[in-house]
């Protein structure tokens, strides 16, 4: 049971990162039932911390040369051609009512680095923005149908809620990004599914998952993109206290739409995700893995320009869980 514990944790974690200015789309979920994988009564908490460095750009699914802003074409434009580094703390907070229901309440404290370059053939103008705030809190219900310690399905159904930050500003004082801000300003829809069985008489298990999020009400012009994610993934119980686990994370991420929305935003990954959990006690467990892209594809710009989105080459998680 402590083994699928952890094992639940990592397989509902997605780190993908691309966008317009390389923030990341984090399809991040610790609620441990919704994979069908934790049958304990009571409050588990999880907090994990997760790294992705957004310094590659790319157009599709082609990387490109970083542009100079020196380029006549970009000129009083913003030039991403620097880096994004997000480093994101989530907390989470699941509590099971029965056996087939369980709420479980998310709060990501985002601490961002972004910098970028004003297009302009005389000067260098680099604008940039560092901070640490509290970003969009998600309130999620999971209800398990015919379930066991070997196998079940369930279903998923929640809202995120508009909590975080959306008036950032970079400096020397232009706004921040929309999609670089802490909060999206909008309330989404949460729905998804899953299924998990263990193999018999094997150390083995396995599971699928998927996940779709949409903006149900925006603001201030801004409309995220929706959002699908498919996840599939195994685990391998090596002793009581070590589970090695692997999973693939496919990740689709539509275009931000408004007046201020970035054209060239959103794409699709496909991500290989390997890690390990540990039973550092009886009710704590320690956890972390190494997502690596396979496949990475990001929007090009409608008017079809030649520069792209920053993507990540690599991102980790690490975290710690313990049941009460």
């Amino acid at each position: 049971m402590k083994t699928k514990l952890l094992f639940a944790s990592l397989l509902c974690t997605t780190v993908n990162a691309y966008a317009s200015c390389g923030s990341s789309f984090c399809a991040v979920n610790t609620q441990w039932d919704t994979q069908g994988l934790v049958n304990d009564e009571g409050l588990r908490i999880d907090l994990r911390y997760s790294y992705a460095k957004a310094d590659t750009p790319r157009v599709g699914s082609s990387k490109v040369a970083k542009p100079l802003p020196t380029d006549p074409a970009l000129l009083g434009a913003e030039v991403e051609n620097m880096r994004t580094i997000n480093r994101t703390l989530n907390m989470n907070f699941d509590y099971a009512v029965n056996h087939q229901w369980n709420v479980a309440v998310g709060l990501p404290l985002l601490m961002r680095d972004h910098a970028h370059q004003i297009g302009d053939p005389s000067l260098t103008i680099v604008e940039q923005k560092s901070f640490s705030a509290l970003g969009d809190l998600r309130v999620v219900g999971n209800y398990k149908l015919d379930s066991d310690h070997h196998a079940g399905s369930g279903m998923r159904f929640g809202l995120k809620l508009p909590t975080g930050k959306t008036d950032l500003e970079m400096v020397p004082g232009t706004p921040l990004e929309s999609s670089l801000q802490p909060g999206s300003g909008s309330t989404d829809l949460i729905l998804g599914a899953y299924h998990h069985e263990d193999v018999a008489n094997s150390p083995w298990g396995w599971f699928v998952s998927g996940q779709i999020q949409t903006a149900m009400q925006t603001r201030e012009d801004y409309r995220p993109g929706n959002d699908a994610a498919l996840d599939a993934g195994m685990h391998y119980e090596d002793s009581p206290t070590l589970t090695g686990l692997i999973q693939l994370n496919a990740q689709f991420k539509g275009r931000d739409g408004g007046l201020n929305a970035n054209p060239h935003s959103g794409g699709r990954s496909l991500n290989l995700s390997p890690g390990v959990s540990f039973a550092a006690a009886p009710r704590t467990r320690v956890y972390g893995f190494v997502q690596l892209p396979l496949y990475q594809y990001a929007n090009p710009d409608p008017a079809g320009g030649p520069y792209g989105q920053l993507t990540a080459r690599w991102s980790f998680s690490v975290g710690v869980s313990q049941i009460f």
